[in-house]
């Protein structure tokens, strides 16, 4: 059973140096906003959307989302979830972020250990079995393995425009020549941008777009035919052949969590 640890309190504030809570989220999205503790961030029924100003990561149950302390992001969910996050003091457990954020897989061990963090008092002392079992949880986020669901996005906002109308329809099959007139440019001009501030050619950026909006549709229960034509796919093989190469396993795989090493 998830016990639910609401505090009105800012984390940042805590004594401890990991604390952390399990909150019933609504349909919304929170304002951008930065913490100076690192965060653990996972839902554990739904979907959670991050956004930065360098990218976009999709987070669906069985992964957790790690962000870079003083990052200022911005969280969405699009249906009810019960949602737990961890703040780690920077100084008591320093993390290399090769950038602002990663998903990662969560072992069955590390969902244990951190629903437990979740409800520790965060005013335990150094010395202690709450202090313990934060250095494991902590020691066990070294090895998850790195997920790709992130989406770089153009900081030019005519490039961004472009992303923008794709992220807001998945289904969208308008060639780019179209799309660019919607943002006011030309096709050269928007595959340059990509290039230049995405590192990826604008179809692989699509592609990539395509599959990680399908993830939130395959976690809410959508069949793999439905999704792949809803995201643009003639057909069910081929998703799945491009989800495999993107992801390494097929959709029901993907949702399945790792064993504990």
């Amino acid at each position: 059973m998830l016990i639910s640890c609401q505090r009105e309190e800012d984390p940042d504030d805590a004594v401890a140096p990991l604390v952390g809570r399990v909150d019933q989220w609504q349909p919304g999205s929170t304002e951008p906003h930065k913490h100076r503790r690192h965060q653990l961030i996972c839902s554990f029924g739904g979907v959670l959307h991050l956004s930065t100003a360098v990218g976009h990561w999709v987070v669906p149950p069985a992964r957790a989302v790690l962000i870079e302390a003083g990052t200022e992001h911005s969280l969405l969910v699009k249906r009810p979830a019960l949602v737990g996050v961890l703040y780690a003091r920077t100084d008591a457990y320093p993390m290399v972020f090769a950038s602002q954020a990663r998903v990662v897989s969560m072992s069955p061990l590390v969902r244990e250990l951190f629903l437990a963090c979740t409800r520790n008092p965060w005013d335990y002392p150094v010395l202690s079995a709450e202090a313990r079992l934060a250095a494991v949880l902590v020691d066990q986020l070294q090895s998850l393995d790195q997920t790709r669901s992130d989406l770089p996005l153009p900081a030019d906002k005519r490039a961004l425009k472009v992303a923008q109308i794709l992220l807001d329809d998945p289904s969208n099959r308008e060639p780019l020549q179209v799309l660019a007139r919607h943002a006011g440019s030309s096709k050269r001009t928007i595959e340059r941008l990509f290039a230049s501030e995405t590192n990826m050619t604008f179809g692989a950026w699509r592609q990539r777009q395509k599959l990680i909006m399908a993830i939130e549709a395959l976690a809410y229960g959508g069949s793999v035919k439905a999704v792949a034509m809803d995201v643009g796919y003639e057909s069910a093989s081929s998703f799945v052949a491009a989800f495999r190469s993107m992801f390494g396993v097929t959709p029901a795989r993907y949702f399945q969590p790792p064993t504990s090493p």
